[in-house]
């Protein structure tokens, strides 16, 4: 593979905004942020006051620096995150010389956009809330705190020769199911995957949309299988997900529908209600549709599909407000299905409506 340059080269974090911010002591906080990477603090922010209407501007800029020949290197852009601690300042009680501060939450920001080529991107990440923290929601529906990162280096770290010639492999454990007991007090953990390396011969593999070779035909089966011979598993839920995401791509709605079911009433979260809110809308079962995105982003309200498929329920039901909110969400978490996004531009040009430039 071709060699990186040696030159340092300073990679920048700004935190811009966060929203949806409460603090311990008043509806106005004063907080600040720290940012940490690699286990060094690149710095902290200026003490900001929260509005009455929970947002607060930032625009903090911290950074460090890129080199592979010591410090950061592109093993650790690969797999450690820029964590940023959100901390609360008390006011100072009489005779008190020391300034008192409470932590309320923290947010991890990806830098693997990095290593794909790019040179800058912009994302809006959730502030997970420490246990006891304000930041926790009382009720579900309730919008998470949020905050808004740009992350921005002069140029691209790798060139197209060298993202060609990689072999970056992305894993993302989405979820646990049936933690033990033992694992509930407040720790970090490591989950490692077996990659079997020795054999006859080398053989590649491929992954599409998460499916062992794409071959959709053969995951299919497999997972009909092994629903059909499985009565009560802890371990179904994702099978369920890839089950219904095939029958979805495939067009096999009432089938999705009835998989994305199971999967509701065994363990729910935002995806298996967005699969069975999607396959619904397909069937033109509008009410069902809404019914089940709106228990989506209630667990979720930072999922672009999601509100993209109620801006398209919207519009179909002839609801222009609502349509016009969900497709404001839709573009400003960055929907990134294309195909999706010219969906909705084409039911907005039908009925007329829906799109705030109109």
């Amino acid at each position: 593979m071709e060699q990186v340059s040696s030159t340092g080269r300073p990679v920048q974090i700004t935190v811009t905004d966060g929203y949806d911010l409460k603090g311990f002591k008043g509806d106005t906080p004063v907080t600040f942020i720290r940012a940490e990477f690699n286990q060094v603090v690149l710095g902290d922010s200026a003490k900001i006051t929260v509005s009455p209407e929970g947002t607060a501007k930032y625009n903090f800029t911290s950074s460090f620096e890129f080199n592979t020949e010591g410090g950061i290197t592109l093993d650790d852009l690969a797999h450690k995150p820029v964590f940023l601690t959100m901390t609360e300042v008390l006011p100072k009680e009489k005779k008190q010389k020391d300034e008192k501060t409470l932590i309320l939450g923290q947010a991890v920001v990806d830098l693997l956009p990095l290593l794909k080529g790019e040179s800058s991107f912009e994302t809006m990440v959730p502030l997970y809330p420490v246990p006891g923290s304000p930041l926790e929601p009382l009720r579900s529906g309730v919008k998470q705190c949020s905050l808004e990162v740009k992350v921005f280096v002069a140029e691209p770290l790798l060139t197209t020769a060298q993202i060609s010639e990689g072999n970056l492999l992305k894993v993302t454990l989405e979820a646990a199911y049936s933690v033990p007991e033992s694992f509930i007090p407040l720790q970090n953990y490591m989950v490692g995957l077996q990659v079997p390396s020795a054999g006859e011969k080398d053989y590649p593999i491929f992954f599409k949309n998460g499916t062992l070779n794409g071959n959709h035909a053969e995951a299919k089966a497999c997972y009909e299988r092994t629903i059909s011979f499985v009565v009560d598993a802890s371990e179904m839920h994702f099978i369920f997900l890839r089950l219904g995401h095939i029958y979805l791509e495939e067009k096999e709605y009432e089938k999705a529908k009835k998989t994305y079911l199971q999967a509701c009433k065994r363990s729910p979260s935002c995806l298996t209600w967005l699969g069975l809110g999607i396959a619904c809308y397909r069937l033109e079962e509008l009410t069902e549709a809404e019914d089940a995105l709106s228990e989506a982003n209630a667990l979720n309200n930072y999922n672009a599909e999601v509100w993209a498929y109620l801006a398209l329920v919207c519009l179909k039901a002839g609801r222009q407000l609502e349509a016009e909110q969900a497709y404001k969400y839709t573009m400003k978490l960055k929907l990134k299905d294309e195909n999706l996004l010219a969906e909705i531009h084409m039911v907005q040009e039908t009925v007329g409506f829906g799109n705030p430039s109109f």
